[in-house]
């Protein structure tokens, strides 16, 4: 349901008020690899308007294994390669003492956003790939190497990236997403005319996003 925000403006101000499409996600987080095809289209459809990032923290500094969450994701991959026919591989999931903790991917994401923002998520869909298409190990290695892709130098990436305040600045994002309202990845959020609106909370269809877009007067 179509939600107006009223509660979470004034501190979301902190930016422009120009009208945003604001997305808000995890790239580990398997609806929201699901939901990429999806939000390419919803982009396309507004090209012209503001495109903005928060990462979400699916599980966030999560201690459990892939041993321990195996069934759990094996599941939801296969529902989610059937609906979307996005590319999953399920190697990773055998790796038993693997810990599946989403906060570095989503830090490498922001330090992306900071160094080229321009990249952050063409980034964002690469470190999805990486995981989900390829079963490369989600650790700072892997992220730096996938920066470079970008045009980014992996010891730059490294020393943002290791940095204690790309750190707190990671969990701000996780404490903004929440205080906005999120309670789910992918969510997708709109600012028009200096109103906030959840758009989806939730994979949705583009087709289904555009139309209340532009419903609402995003153009």
């Amino acid at each position: 349901m179509l939600v107006l925000i009223l509660t979470t403006l004034a501190t979301y101000s902190m930016r422009a008020q120009e009208n945003a499409i604001i997305y808000v996600g995890d790239p580990m987080c398997s609806w929201c690899y699901g939901f990429a095809p999806e939000l390419d289209k919803v982009k396309a459809a507004f090209p012209n308007t503001h495109f903005e990032m928060i990462m979400g923290g699916l599980r966030a500094h999560g201690t459990e294994t892939m041993g321990d969450l195996k069934d759990f994701l094996k599941e939801h991959w296969m529902e989610i390669a059937q609906l979307t026919a996005q590319p999953f591989k399920y190697d990773i999931l055998d790796q038993s003492e693997l810990v599946y903790d989403t906060e570095p991917a989503c830090r490498a994401v922001m330090v992306v956003g900071q160094l080229k923002p321009e990249s952050m998520y063409e980034y964002f869909k690469a470190v999805q790939r990486s995981f989900y298409a390829q079963n490369r190990l989600p650790q700072a290695d892997t992220y730096a190497q996938l920066a470079t892709q970008f045009g980014i130098a992996a010891s730059d990436f490294m020393e943002a990236f290791d940095s204690d305040d790309s750190k707190d600045a990671i969990d701000e994002a996780f404490n903004r997403a929440e205080i906005l309202g999120v309670r789910g990845f992918p969510t997708l959020m709109a600012r028009i005319d200096g109103n906030m609106y959840m758009i989806s909370n939730g994979f949705l269809k583009a087709d289904k996003i555009i139309k209340l877009l532009k419903d609402l007067g995003m153009n």
